[in-house]
């Protein structure tokens, strides 16, 4: 292989990252405008809405706080093992408060997220464009983003947001249970130390993490399922590439907002 192919590789690569980038930015502040339009939500998109919300983030909340208890028993566990060799047990709380809500939570409840809905959204919207029944909407004058992109995306972002809210009551309840089982430590102070530790940047940090993935993740489905060709065999790569950039968009976006909240 050639200077010359990698160079032409590298830039269709870019070529192609920009034009998903501009599509999404597109897509994502269109979804607002008509989001903040009483106008837009007409009983076929509140529809949509409620049920994004209920699909997404309902029955994804048992699986939730499965795994916030366990995430929570593990980083007690360990936390407080590493802080009694350093004889600053004292810090178990403020330690916790800092690997569940400042990292684990949001990022779980995208992942969630991504798993429930990501797969789904793509693939029902592939198929709808393959059966021909995005032509369909279309032809009759119905815009695709308030009917079939905003709802889900704005569904996505609450049901992550309330998510990671469920993850957090999760595992500081595992965390305390865990507390009870060691006894070296009182639940009561454990949990003032907590509350003393949160910051307003914490919570500031808790919603955008996952509220703008959540909804960045919606886009992206409708997106990629949306340009699929008209052949069943696309479906299934529509649906991987929506999910490894589902992922993606989440590490980037908690990147940014950790540097804004923190440093």
């Amino acid at each position: 292989m050639t200077l010359g192919h990698v160079a032409g590789a590298v830039g269709r690569m870019g070529r192609y990252l920009f034009q998903g980038t501009f599509y999404l930015a597109a897509i994502s502040t269109e979804c607002v405008a008509f989001a903040v339009r009483p106008s837009s939500w007409v009983r076929p998109v509140r529809s949509r809405f409620v049920r994004q919300i209920l699909f997404g983030g309902v029955e994804a909340v048992p699986f939730t706080l499965f795994a916030g208890g366990i995430m929570g028993i593990i980083l007690t566990i360990n936390s407080f093992q590493w802080l009694e060799f350093t004889g600053r047990s004292e810090y178990l709380g403020p330690a916790l408060s800092v690997a569940i809500i400042r990292e684990a939570a949001p990022f779980f409840a995208c992942v969630i997220i991504i798993s429930a809905s990501a797969s789904a959204i793509t693939t029902e919207l592939a198929n709808m464009k393959v059966s021909g029944e995005i032509d369909l909407v279309e032809s009759q004058g119905i815009s695709l983003i308030k009917f079939l992109i905003m709802p889900r995306s704005i569904g996505l972002a609450l049901s992550a947001t309330g998510l990671a809210v469920v993850f957090v009551a999760a595992a500081f309840t595992a965390s305390g249970i865990a507390l009870l089982f060691v006894g070296r430590i009182a639940p009561g102070p454990f949990f003032t130390s907590i509350f003393q530790a949160i910051s307003l940047a914490d919570y500031v940090n808790l919603i955008g993490r996952s509220f703008i993935p959540g909804y960045l993740i919606g886009g992206i489905c409708c997106y990629e399922g949306l340009r699929v060709a008209e052949h069943t065999t696309a479906v299934p790569q529509a649906v991987t590439r929506a999910m490894l950039r589902s992922v993606a968009v989440t590490l980037i976006v908690s990147a940014i907002l950790a540097v804004l909240t923190y440093l």
